[in-house]
């Protein structure tokens, strides 16, 4: 997590002390439309340090600590990990994804069902996703 501190800090205005970010994707494409979910998991998560916060304000040390709060309630406490999951579709120049979707799968991932890293499905030809191989009738 710490080697993503520039963009976390270009677009959520904080960084990050450790934790390990994983992402899960299958995407396809088919008459320039998209089709498919992206699956972010983050585990161990270390936000705020107050020796490496020190020298920030106030503002920006509570803003950290926040953060890192809400991460530790939206954290899956057997897994150790936050996760969520988007399904994206749309054409291919614009898809579209539900933040809506993202904040539910986080906090079903945190109280009720866990995200389990790994691929959900096949996108098969027919266009909708395929169970994977050991749920597929006939398989080992």
């Amino acid at each position: 997590m710490p080697a993503l501190n520039p963009l976390l800090r270009a677009y959520g205005k904080l960084d990050v002390v450790g934790g390990f970010f994983s992402v899960y994707t299958e995407m396809r494409v088919k008459n320039r439309a998209v089709q498919g979910y992206v699956k972010p998991l983050i585990r161990e998560l270390d936000v705020y340090d107050k020796n490496q916060d020190q020298e920030k304000s106030v503002f920006q040390q509570l803003y950290e600590a926040l953060a890192g709060g809400v991460s530790e309630v939206l954290e899956n406490i057997p897994r150790r990990e936050v996760a969520a999951q988007a399904d994206i579709a749309g054409p291919l120049d614009n898809p579209q994804a539900s933040t809506w979707q993202v904040v539910v799968t986080l906090i079903q991932h945190a109280f009720f069902k866990a995200i389990l890293p790994g691929f959900e499905r096949e996108l098969g030809r027919g266009g909708r996703g395929t169970p994977p191989r050991a749920e597929r009738r006939g398989a080992p």
